[in-house]
C-alpha cells in the first residue's frame, strides 16, 4: 500500500510559523505512482482522482503560505471530494482548522488521517503535537511513541523533540531530557532540540549549561522571540547585565509585537 504522509515540521513551519530549522521546508511529501511494477493492475480512474486530490492539496499549501485561509479551505475540501482517503488533505485541513482555532474540527481531521494509516509516523507526530499544544500532554505522548515506533518514519529527531518539549510542559525534566538527548544524538545541530535543551536546563536552574545550548542554537538557526527571551533570562540569572540588555534590545527591535517582547521586564527571571 502506498504510504500517504505529511512531514510535521513542514506543515507546522508553513502554517503555524515555527522558527526556522533543518526540518522546515515548505513542502509536503506526496505519494508517487510505482510505475516500475508493470504487472500490477492499473486503476486509471482511481489514479486520476488521487492526482486531482494531490493537485488541490498542493494549491491549498500555496494559499496557506500566503495566509489565504479561505481559499485554502476550499481547495482542501475540493481535494477530498476527489479522494476522501487522501491523507495529506486531511492533515492540512486539520492544521488549517487548528490555526483558526476550530479545535474540534481539527481533532476530527487528524483522527481521520490516522484512521487511514494508524502506524504512520508523520501522522501520529502531527496529532501528538496538536494534543500537546492544546493541553493534552498525556494523550500526546501515546502518539509520539507511535510515531517513533514506525520504522519508515523519516524524521525521528522531530518526534523526539516534540515529545521532550511536551514533557517539559509538565515539568517532567528527566523524561524530557531523555527524549531531547535522543533527538540530538540523531541530529546534533537540530536547532529546535538545542533550544528546548537550553529551556530545560534553565528550568532546572543550570543557567550556565543552558547558555551553552543556546549558543549552539544561535550557531545553527535564526533567532526567534522565544530564543531571545530565554537568552535575556539566562544572562540575567548569570548576572551578565550587558548581554541581557543586548537580548532585550534585539527582542524589542526584531519582534516588537510578540508576546515575548510585551512580557519582557526586569522581573522576568
Amino acid at each position: 500500500m502506498l504510504r500517504k504522509s505529511v512531514l510535521v515540521s513542514a506543515a507546522m513551519a508553513l502554517v503555524l510559523g515555527l522558527g526556522a530549522c533543518k526540518h522546515d521546508p515548505a513542502i509536503i511529501d506526496y505519494p508517487t505512482q510505482m510505475s516500475n511494477l508493470k504487472q500490477a493492475p492499473r486503476d486509471s480512474a482511481k489514479e486520476d482522482k488521487q492526482s486531482a486530490a494531490q493537485t488541490h492539496t498542493q494549491l491549498a499549501v500555496a494559499y496557506m503560505g500566503q495566509n489565504n485561509l479561505k481559499d485554502a479551505e476550499a481547495a482542501l475540501k475540493k481535494a477530498l471530494t476527489f479522494d476522501d482517503k487522501y491523507i495529506p488533505a486531511h492533515t492540512m485541513l486539520a492544521i488549517l482548522e487548528w490555526r483558526i482555532n476550530r479545535l474540534q474540527d481539527a481533532d476530527k481531521e487528524f483522527r481521520a488521517a490516522i484512521a487511514l494509516d494508524p502506524s504512520n509516523g508523520d501522522t501520529n507526530n502531527n496529532y501528538g503535537k496538536f494534543l500537546c499544544e492544546t493541553g493534552k500532554q498525556q494523550d500526546a505522548m501515546r502518539y509520539f511513541k507511535r510515531a517513533l515506533a514506525d520504522p519508515f518514519y523519516k524524521t525521528p529527531a522531530v518526534a523526539n523533540t516534540n515529545a521532550g518539549t511536551c514533557l517539559l510542559k509538565s515539568n517532567d525534566y528527566a523524561g524530557a531530557e531523555a527524549y531531547l538527548h535522543k533527538a540530538l544524538e540523531l541530529e546534533p545541530n537540530y536547532s529546535t532540540a538545542l533550544l528546548a535543551m537550553a529551556d530545560l536546563d534553565y528550568s532546572k536552574g543550570d543557567a550556565f549549561k543552558a547558555r551553552g545550548y543556546l549558543q549552539q542554537f544561535e550557531a545553527a538557526g535564526a533567532a526567534t522571540p522565544d530564543s531571545l527571551l530565554l537568552g535575556y533570562r539566562i544572562a540575567t540569572r548569570l548576572g551578565d547585565k550587558e548581554t541581557a540588555a543586548n537580548y532585550s534590545s534585539r527582542l524589542q527591535d526584531q519582534f516588537p509585537n510578540s508576546t515575548q517582547a510585551q512580557s519582557l521586564d526586569g522581573s522576568s527571571q
